[in-house]
């Protein structure tokens, strides 16, 4: 009897905790993704991180909810290979419009779903050169093939020159509204909204966890944007160039580290960005420092400077299209700002203002800024050596110089052949 009973209890108490455990997740567990926004590495991130977590969590299904005009080709097609490759069911659905890459993703669900008003296409690579146009069509081609849908009308949306009879003439690329996606079986279904996208896969008391982007994330993203990056790394080298002429540290060189911090930071955050490639912009600030302060004339310390930082930059970036195009604007930007620096802060009531005053440097022994223009073709002896930056004594004040790029050793005899603003250039009298 005793037995009886003591099975019943076990029995009761299986059925109990079989119970507990079917009440502490729902029926139906459902991942939502969103792919809204400029397409690129900050996007692929929080995918990456969605498709983790619901398949950790051993969800039934993942919805990529699109509304977006594109982006970047390389983020776009990363993206598209992690749906490929989830061990969970995925459904790609259009609320508003899948362009450019954001129709490559929308093809990579197993199941495509569009609401009524959406559209789909528009795929036009940037340069538009056959060789991209070519590689982006089969892209498309194959992700179509894929998921069984029409690779030609997918291909279409790519390349401008093929013609779909009654639908879309040679010299435009394909846009699907929805309604057309619908009657040439390039969508599943088209559905009202969310809630009707549920009930139509069964899912309608399924939970549903929504990935968000942390703050980092979201800053991440803003900041590997490439109008954003160009942006940074300009006010960075401006402001750095801008340190270098003003005496002491200050407000140059703090908005200079800020800039650069903001920019490696967005790419570190999306995992695009090795502490190797920063440890190597690190190493060609610090040759050029060299080769400005120490190092005697121009040569390979600063050349390798700089071929550390633009290599560190040029990796940083998803293709070498967008690397030459931010670098070569950032430069361009930059040498056009210093040289304003130059020409007019030189001689400007701020650049006074930031500047050591007459009395202090009068005190100090030093020449002040306002009087520099009339110590031209005068003679003095060097207190430093010039390497090519230091010292000289003229008319018993100490002045800064640099030489005209040459080595000067403490002593010599050297005259002022040059007074750019804060900067005078000397030369060793023979």
């Amino acid at each position: 009897m005793k037995r009886i009973i003591l099975s019943l209890l076990l029995m009761l108490i299986t059925i109990a905790a079989v119970n507990i455990s079917l009440e502490a997740r729902p029926s139906d567990l459902v991942y939502q993704i969103p792919i809204q926004g400029t397409v690129n590495p900050g996007m692929l991130n929080l995918v990456r991180k969605g498709i983790e977590e619901a398949e950790n969590s051993e969800a039934d299904a993942i919805i990529f909810k699109i509304d977006t005009y594109g982006g970047l080709v390389d983020s776009g097609i990363k993206i598209r290979d992690a749906i490929f490759n989830s061990k969970i069911q995925t459904i790609t659905y259009v609320s508003n419009r899948a362009w450019s890459a954001g129709a490559l993703i929308a093809l990579a669900g197993e199941k495509l779903i569009m609401a009524p008003g959406s559209s789909m296409g528009a795929a036009e690579t940037r340069p538009k050169e056959e060789k991209y146009i070519s590689a982006l069509r089969k892209e498309f081609k194959a992700t179509a093939e894929r998921r069984d849908k029409n690779p030609d009308l997918a291909a279409a949306m790519v390349d401008s020159d093929i013609e779909i009879p009654e639908l879309i003439e040679a010299g435009k690329l394909l846009t699907l509204t929805a309604q057309e996606a619908l009657e040439n079986q390039m969508t599943d279904l088209v559905v009202d909204d969310f809630d009707s996208l549920l009930r139509s896969l069964n899912l309608t008391d399924a939970k549903v966890v929504e990935i968000k982007a942390t703050t980092a994330e979201k800053l991440a993203r803003f900041v590997t944007n490439p109008n954003i990056s160009v942006i940074l790394l300009t006010v960075a080298f401006i402001a750095l160039v801008f340190e270098a002429l003003a005496p002491g540290w200050g407000v140059g060189g703090t908005i200079g580290l800020v800039s650069l911090a903001l920019f490696f930071s967005g790419y570190i955050i999306n995992g695009v960005a090795s502490w190797g490639l920063i440890i190597l912009f690190i190493v060609g600030l610090i040759l050029i420092v060299l080769e400005v302060f120490v190092v005697p004339g121009f040569g390979i310390t600063g050349i390798g400077g700089i071929i550390s930082i633009f290599s560190s930059l040029y990796f940083l970036f998803p293709s070498p299209d967008i690397a030459l195009s931010i670098l070569a604007t950032v430069l361009i930007l930059s040498i056009a700002a210093t040289i304003v620096m130059l020409k007019i802060f030189g001689t400007s009531k701020l650049w006074s203002k930031i500047s050591l005053s007459e009395s202090q440097t009068k005190e100090a022994g030093y020449i002040a800024p306002s009087k520099r223009d009339e110590v031209l073709d005068k003679v003095g002896i060097t207190l430093t050596p010039l390497r090519p930056a230091g010292i000289i004594k003229l008319d018993n004040d100490r002045l800064d110089v640099v030489s005209e790029g040459r080595f000067i050793a403490k002593g010599e005899q050297v005259k002022v052949v040059k007074v750019e603003g804060s900067r005078v250039v000397v030369r060793l009298v023979e």
